[in-house]
């Protein structure tokens, strides 16, 4: 009969439980060590679209980190008409369009425009070998109106309206002035009847038009720069004679009547 047999058995056991709990504790701590709590970042659920045309992109999509939105910047400034440049050695994007040129710094929270230093929200940083910067850049660098739908989680750019840019926008109105009324365009002339002759005498051009047009209307002729009255018929014929600078090859007829007005554009037929 072993009288040590159950006292040894519990004192392997404990031996056993000891070593065991020692040789965990260095893999927790290694697991935890590997494992560090990254800053929340969401992919692949925002977009970015150009006058309401969507903006792909093919290798990185926009994201958002630390709760700001950041945006790839060469497939966008490509999109709006710029040539995009990478330098390695000083990690430096260049943008260039027309007189415009951009120039940032990877982990830097200044861009240049122009010469002129841009302050942004967070620097422009490298994810998945691809620049992304803050969308804010989009506007305050690029000059482009941005706006934020949260709904569909979609970056909004739209051309800025240039009031000194012809075509871009409508000259306001004058609220002291009433609107003018343009004439209302209808048929008063006979075009089919309507006929321009014209002759040299001397370094002089002779012009003759004549035609039909309704009954009642007033009737005017155009030469250049000047216009002239034509009398018409009450059966609405009317005869135009004229002498002025030789070589006048077109002619505008303007017939109006009760605010309403018809144009008609001719050419000259040269007689001998």
């Amino acid at each position: 009969m072993n009288l040590f047999g159950n006292g040894v058995n519990v004192l392997l056991k404990k031996v056993t439980s000891l070593l065991l709990a020692i040789a965990l504790v260095p893999m927790a701590a290694f697991s935890a060590a590997a494992a560090p709590v990254a800053p929340k970042t969401v992919q692949n659920a925002v977009k970015v679209e150009y006058n309401k045309k969507q903006i792909a992109f093919p290798d990185q999509a926009p994201i958002i980190s630390q709760g700001r939105t950041l945006v790839p910047i060469r497939p966008i400034a490509e999109s709006l008409g710029f040539e995009v440049q990478w330098n390695e050695a000083t990690r430096t994007v260049t943008i260039n369009k027309g007189k415009d040129n951009i120039r940032l710094v990877v982990t830097q929270k200044i861009a240049k425009k122009n010469g002129q230093t841009i302050n942004l929200d967070v620097p422009a940083q490298i994810v998945n070998k691809r620049t992304v910067v803050p969308v804010r850049f989009i506007a305050e660098a690029l000059s482009y109106k941005v706006d934020w739908d949260p709904k569909t989680q979609t970056v909004l750019i739209a051309d800025n309206v240039n009031p000194n840019q012809v075509g871009q926008q409508e000259k306001p109105k004058d609220p002291t002035k009433p609107d003018e009324k343009k004439p209302e365009q209808v048929a008063f002339i006979d075009k089919e009847s309507v006929e321009g002759k014209t002759f040299s005498l001397a370094n002089l051009g002779v012009y003759q038009i004549v035609g039909k047009v309704e009954p009642g209307t007033e009737v005017t002729v155009t030469l250049e720069d000047k216009t002239y009255e034509v009398e018409v018929t009450a059966e609405g014929t009317f005869e135009f004679y004229q002498s002025t600078n030789d070589g006048i090859r077109g002619y505008t007829l303007n017939a109006e009547k009760d605010g309403k007005k018809d144009t008609f554009e001719g050419d000259f037929n040269k007689t001998n």
